[in-house]
């Protein structure tokens, strides 16, 4: 064997070695997202006459009769429009408020303010109150306004979930001494009573958590090819971004649902043309969606549109296929779901539900 060919050999090892690497690096890119979704944990629900719901433990409702395996969703994943930085909610957020004895400069405060809001776990905001418009704004932006009071405000849950009650004081006292060192007076709720509060949201967001899946597999076990699935996903208004996953948005760019592989892959847009796959699952994240009914109706549609094209089945995660009564009976929960955050004051899609399941 001659020099040449050796070269050749060497090279042509260290290619597919790297392809190698490159799908692993990508598959475990894949599974580290989908484990950071839904990531409480909950065996408690809200005792506010709560309707129990068929639903799996990860807050999944699965397109069928039965619970199934608690497979993280994806949706985590989608990027959606953020809420306005400046909305302090006394229902969502421990507040405490600093009435100062003279304005204080926000952009004198930048610095300050931005270390104080720094490192709590948790999502915090300070707002600054300006007399002559009334209203609140972000007062660590520098922006050179004067500010009678302040609001430091840490949020109480989210996906991760719930603060711990020293974090509670360890806010509340390092807002305190702020306040001294600044020469301003401070009210805010006690730390135990919003810890309770706190426990309380926690448990409520964990039962209304959840995401709808439709799976549609291959009929026949011949797989579906990336040209197609691209094709129609493409022709439904979804774009590929860059986490692997197509996307169907509203106008605003907030995602509505998403069109994912059903294998433990992303779709990259390299590799469309020579990937197969058994099927695709299409997901909505329920609090996310301003309109979440419609956008199953809408999600629902193309699934079907899907497997009539493909030649593919509607079916749950046991793969036992869907029919009409188990998608009706899956709508039934949406309502349940959709009415439960209606009347708990966290409507989905609404800014306290993108700021709490985010």
């Amino acid at each position: 064997m001659s020099d040449l060919q050796i070269s050749l050999l060497v090279i042509g090892a260290f290619v597919v070695a790297g392809i190698y690497l490159f799908n692993g690096w990508q598959e475990r890119q894949f599974r580290r997202r989908a484990e950071q979704a839904f990531a409480r944990e909950h065996d408690d629900v809200l005792l506010q006459g709560a309707a129990t719901r068929d639903a799996s433990p990860a807050g999944r409702i699965e397109p069928g009769l039965q619970s199934t395996t608690p497979a993280p969703s994806p949706a985590a994943r989608t990027a959606v429009r953020a809420p306005a930085a400046t909305v302090v909610d006394p229902v969502i957020d421990y507040v405490v408020e600093v009435h100062l004895d003279a304005p204080a400069d926000g952009a004198d405060l930048h610095a300050e303010l931005l270390a104080l809001a720094a490192g709590w776990g948790k999502p915090v905001l300070v707002a600054g109150y300006d007399p002559a418009s009334g209203e609140w704004h972000a007062a660590g932006a520098g922006n050179g306004n004067h500010y009678p009071r302040l609001r430091f405000a840490l949020q109480m849950s989210n996906r991760a979930g719930c603060v711990e009650q020293g974090q509670l004081v360890a806010f509340r006292d390092a807002a305190l001494k702020w306040a001294e060192r600044n020469r301003g007076e401070t009210k805010c709720l006690d730390v135990a009573a919003a810890h309770a509060m706190a426990v309380q949201l926690d448990r409520f967001c964990a039962d209304v958590d959840i995401a709808i899946g439709i799976n549609v597999v291959t009929r026949d076990g011949n797989p579906f090819s990336g040209t197609k699935i691209r094709a129609l996903a493409e022709a439904a208004g979804l774009k590929l971004e860059p986490d692997g996953v197509f996307y169907a948005r509203a106008d605003y760019g907030d995602t509505l649902f998403t069109l994912d592989n059903h294998e433990p892959m992303p779709f990259v847009p390299e590799q469309m043309k020579t990937l197969f796959t058994s099927g695709v699952t299409l997901l909505l994240d329920v609090p996310r969606v301003g309109d979440a009914l419609r956008t199953f109706d809408t999600m629902l549609a193309m699934a079907r549109n899907f497997a009539a094209t493909l030649d593919g089945t509607l079916v749950d995660d046991n793969r036992a296929a869907l029919s009409d009564a188990a998608i009706e009976k899956i709508r039934h929960q949406l309502e349940s779901i959709l009415a439960r955050m209606e009347a708990g004051q966290i409507a989905a899609g609404g800014v306290r539900a993108l700021r709490l399941f985010s």
